[in-house]
């Protein structure tokens, strides 16, 4: 009585052993395709994380789309001084952002190159002043009868081509004067300005055609925008920008023919408003007169988190956080403009504890 008991029992233990050895493995091919796109989180987990969020917002203007530029300087406000020859820096003078007068000391460069250009102007110049001679002494003996017409031309047409190349020699030593010490050169400003992009460190190797300084020649700055492709169709020169906070009018004053195929975006210059100004390199807000671009949604650009190569935002479902593919339209420093669908209106999106939440996402 006890055996027989004892096997039914074991019978049982072992029929519900089977169904769950037979059930478990659906149990878990169940559980892997399930989706994995959120992120459970508690009142307290959220709060312990730090996770805040805000709204998403409708960014519809009348106005057109900021986007943010470099601030650079205009080429017709900047006056550089290019290497003629390999040279090294062998003192400098004037330091950057310092305001200089033309024809002031800049630097002392130290090159052989340059010593021995100076040798070939100094020949050059001795030809020219030989050939003119010529010239005038064919002249004096076309008018005494003892030589042609032909032979007068072809020393003036030597005469001439001698004088150009001794101008364009003396072009490309430019600004340079030879110092006392053999091989080395002062160069001087060549107009007035506040001094840039000069290397200061002595020993500094320059090639030739390298820019050894800039002169910022006044306070003139441009705005350098990249500028998506699908906005830029209707930009043109001398369509009106402005600059949000700032008074008065700016003005596109270049819009690349080509498309930058790393970034799809189109490089725009605009002349920045009066009484704009700022360093050269900084960044800076512009908004631009672009049309059809008003459906998107705002979101402050800490929103945006990389997923898979893919721009995303974590949006608040309440017990969990959802990993959100984006499109975004616009990018400034502060703001992101977001097309909507997969983001809509109202929605409540994190932006910190970023990092936590992709480390469960990614089950970290």
């Amino acid at each position: 009585m006890c055996l027989a008991s004892v096997l039914a029992c074991s019978g049982r233990t072992l029929r519900g052993l089977i169904v769950a050895v037979v059930l478990a493995p659906v149990s878990i091919t169940a559980h892997a395709q399930a989706p994995s796109n959120s992120v459970p989180i508690s009142p307290a987990s959220r709060l312990g994380l730090g996770i805040e969020t805000v709204e998403a917002r409708s960014a519809m203007t009348a106005d057109g789309v900021i986007l943010t530029g470099e601030i650079v300087v205009p080429p017709q406000s900047r006056r550089a001084v290019v290497a003629p020859a390999t040279m090294i820096v062998a003192e400098t003078l004037v330091l950057p952002g310092q305001r200089v007068s033309a024809d002031d000391p800049v630097q002392v460069l130290s090159s052989p190159g340059l010593e021995e250009l100076r040798a070939q102007l100094d020949v050059l110049g001795l030809e020219a002043e030989h050939a003119q001679e010529l010239a005038q002494r064919a002249e004096a003996l076309l008018e005494a009868g003892l030589t042609t017409g032909e032979d007068l031309h072809e020393r003036r047409l030597t005469a001439t081509s001698t004088r150009l190349e001794l101008d364009a020699m003396r072009a490309r030593f430019g600004a340079f004067e030879a110092r006392s010490v053999a091989g080395q050169f002062l160069v001087r400003a060549p107009a007035d300005g506040v001094l840039a992009e000069i290397n200061t460190e002595p020993g500094f190797r320059l090639e030739e055609g390298a820019v050894i300084f800039a002169i910022n020649t006044d306070d003139a700055v441009w705005a350098r925008l990249h500028v998506p492709a699908r906005l830029s169709d209707g930009l043109s020169e001398g369509g009106g920008v402005r600059v949000p906070g700032q008074s008065g009018t700016g003005q596109i004053v270049a819009v690349d023919t080509m498309i930058d195929p790393a970034r799809r975006a189109v490089t725009v210059h605009v002349a920045l408003p009066t009484g704009v100004n700022g360093r050269p390199g900084s960044l800076i807000d512009v908004l631009l007169p672009v049309a059809g671009e008003r459906q998107g949604l705002s979101l402050p650009a800490r929103a945006i988190v990389r997923l898979a190569g893919e721009d995303h935002v974590f949006v608040d479902r309440g017990e969990a956080f959802q990993a959100v593919a984006v499109r975004v339209l616009t990018r400034t420093r502060d703001a992101v403009t977001v097309e909507p669908g997969p983001v809509t209106e109202g929605d409540q999106v994190a932006v910190s504890g970023l990092a936590a939440l992709k480390n469960q996402l990614e089950g970290g």
